[in-house]
C-alpha cells in the first residue's frame, strides 16, 4: 500500500517529467480491453440468437435485431465498467473484483434491456431462449477474457512488454530491495536508481545534491521504502527535501507499520485510521457463511457417504478400537466442542499429554497413514459443520493443551477464535498444513489465519475450497 506525499511544485527545481508514453500505454490497454469486451458481447448476442433458433426450430434467422440488442447491452456494460475505472491496468490484475463487476453489471444491463422491451411492447418478437443463450455466452466470454488478462498482463508487464514508469527507490542503508523491485515491476514501475540513506547522510549540507546525484532528474516518480523505525529522523528529512522536486513521491512501509496501513481505512474526524483487528462477522455475513456451510456439508456428506462407509470398514478391519476419534477443541469465542474424525492412530489422546503426529509416527495405523495423507480422516467433521460447531473454511482447531501452549507464546493466537474453526483454511492452502514442530511454524499459521479473518468474503471461502481440493494430491507435509 502506498501513501502519497504532498508535493511542492517549486519552478526552480523542476525536473523532466515526460509521461506521455506511459499514459498512452495505460489508455491503450484500457481501450483494447473495452473494445474486446464490446466485440464479445456483440458476438455473443448474435450467436446466442442463431444458436437458439438452430436448436429450437432448425432454422437460420436474421440476426440483425440481436446485433442491435448486443450493441445496447455492450454499450451499457462498457459505460458501467468505465465508471468504476475497471479497465485500468491495475484493476485488471484483480480477478476477484473483475468477476464481481461482471456478475453485477451484465445482469443489470440485461434487466435494463428487458425493461426497454416491455416498455415498447416488443416482447413477442424476441424469444426468451435467445436472450438466455446470449447472456450465457456473454458471461462465459467475459470470464474467459478476465482469466486471459489475469494470466498474461502481469507477466507482460514483468517482462517490460509495456512502457513502465521510471522510479528512484529510496530506502535505509541496510534494507534488502529485491522484493521491492519485484513488486514494483508488477505494478508497472521500473527501478532505475536506488539511493540508500544512513544516519550520517543527514549531516550533508543539502540533501538536494544527493538526490540529483542519484538520478532524480531521470525518473518519473520516487518510491520510499521504509522499515527502519529507529531512524525516523532520516525519513522525515528525506520527505521534507523531496517536497522541493516536481516529482510524485510515495511511501511504502514494511514491518509492523506496513501491516497496520494494509488494514481497512476510515476517517475519525480529519484523521485517517486503520483497522488492525476486524470485528466478528455481522449478522448478514454470518448468515451467508452459515448458508454456504450447511449447503456444502450436506452435499459433501451425500456424495462422500460411500467413501465414508469404506473408510469405516477399513479402520475396523485394520486395528482394534472405535471407528471415530473424538477430542475436545475450542471453537468460536473459546467455546469447547467435541470434534469428530476417523480414527487414524492406535491411541485416543484427549488429555494434557497430546502429541502431534510426526513423520513415521508409530502411533499411526496402516489405514490411518493413508486417510491422514488424503485428509479422508476429516470427513466426519462435516457433521460438526452441520451442528454449527465448525465452518467449512476457517482456522484449523487444535487440541486444548496446544491452545494453552501457543496462546502463552503467541500474542495473537487467541484472535483466531473470532470466527468458527474450519475443515480447511487460508493457512492450509499456503503451505502451513500438517505438523507445527516450532513456534515459528505455528506463528506463520496464525498470521495466515488472521489475514483470512480480516479479509473474509464468500468468494474467498469458495477459492479456498477449490484450492484445497486441487492441492489434496500434495502429501508432503501430512503424516
Amino acid at each position: 500500500m502506498t501513501i502519497p506525499v504532498e508535493q511542492n511544485w517549486g519552478p526552480h527545481l523542476s525536473v523532466k517529467s515526460d509521461r506521455k508514453w506511459f499514459g498512452f500505454s495505460s489508455i491503450a490497454i484500457a481501450c483494447i480491453a473495452a473494445t474486446v469486451d464490446f466485440i464479445v458481447l456483440l458476438a455473443a448476442s448474435a450467436a446466442g440468437h442463431l444458436l437458439y433458433e438452430q436448436i429450437a426450430f432448425g432454422t437460420v434467422a436474421d440476426p440483425s435485431l440481436y446485433v442491435g440488442i448486443g450493441l445496447l447491452v455492450a454499450t451499457i456494460f462498457m459505460l458501467a465498467m468505465f465508471s468504476v475505472h475497471a479497465y485500468r491496468p491495475s484493476e485488471m490484475f484483480s480477478l476477484r473484483r473483475q468477476l464481481l463487476l461482471i456478475t453485477a453489471f451484465l445482469p443489470a444491463a440485461l434487466l435494463f434491456l428487458l425493461a426497454v422491451i416491455l416498455f415498447f411492447k416488443i416482447n413477442a418478437e424476441i424469444p426468451r431462449g435467445s436472450i438466455i443463450t446470449g447472456a450465457t455466452l456473454s458471461l462465459g466470454g467475459l470470464i474467459a477474457l478476465r482469466l486471459f488478462w489475469y494470466s498474461h498482463l502481469s507477466s507482460a508487464i514483468a517482462r517490460a512488454a509495456f512502457p513502465t514508469r521510471r522510479v528512484l527507490l529510496i530506502c535505509p542503508s541496510t534494507m534488502p530491495t529485491e522484493s521491492v523491485v519485484q513488486r514494483a515491476a508488477l505494478s508497472g514501475l521500473s527501478v532505475r536508481h536506488t539511493m540508500r540513506i544512513a544516519e550520517a547522510d543527514l549531516a550533508l549540507a543539502s540533501m538536494s545534491e544527493a538526490y540529483e546525484k542519484n538520478g532524480i532528474a531521470e525518473v518519473d516518480e520516487v518510491l520510499v521504502a521504509w522499515s527502519d523505525y529507529g531512524n525516523l529522523r532520516a525519513l522525515e528529512e528525506c520527505l521534507t527535501t523531496l517536497r522541493q522536486f516536481c516529482v510524485p513521491v510515495s511511501v511504502m512501509f514494511g514491518g509492523v507499520v506496513g501491516d497496520v496501513v494494509e488494514g481497512p481505512a476510515q476517517m475519525v474526524g480529519e484523521r485517517r485510521v486503520f483497522q488492525t483487528h476486524r470485528p466478528p462477522l455481522d449478522l448478514y455475513e454470518r448468515g451467508l457463511k452459515r448458508a454456504f456451510d450447511v449447503a456444502f456439508s450436506i452435499a459433501a456428506l451425500i456424495v462422500m457417504f460411500p467413501i465414508c462407509v469404506a473408510v469405516a470398514v477399513a479402520i475396523k478391519l485394520d486395528s482394534p478400537g472405535p471407528i471415530f476419534f473424538v477430542q475436545s477443541r475450542k471453537g468460536y469465542s473459546g467455546r469447547v466442542f467435541r470434534i469428530l474424525k476417523f480414527r487414524s492412530m492406535s491411541v485416543m489422546e484427549d488429555s494434557t499429554d497430546v502429541r502431534q503426529a510426526t513423520r513415521n509416527d508409530p502411533r499411526v495405523t496402516r489405514v490411518g497413514g493413508f486417510i491422514r495423507s488424503t485428509s479422508l480422516d476429516e470427513l466426519p467433521q462435516f457433521w460438526n459443520v452441520l451442528r454449527g460447531d465448525m465452518s467449512v473454511v476457517g482456522p484449523r482447531p487444535h487440541a486444548l493443551v496446544h491452545d494453552d501452549l501457543y496462546g502463552a507464546l503467541i500474542a495473537e493466537y487467541a484472535s483466531r477464535r473470532h470466527v468458527k474453526p474450519g475443515l480447511t483454511g487460508w493457512a492450509q492452502i499456503n503451505g502451513c498444513r500438517g505438523e507445527t514442530p516450532t513456534v515459528d511454524r505455528m506463528a506463520a499459521r496464525v498470521r495466515h489465519d488472521l489475514w483470512y479473518i480480516n479479509n473474509w468474503s464468500l468468494w474467498l471461502d469458495l477459492k479456498i475450497v477449490f484450492v484445497t481440493m486441487v492441492s489434496m494430491v500434495d502429501r508432503r507435509n501430512v503424516y
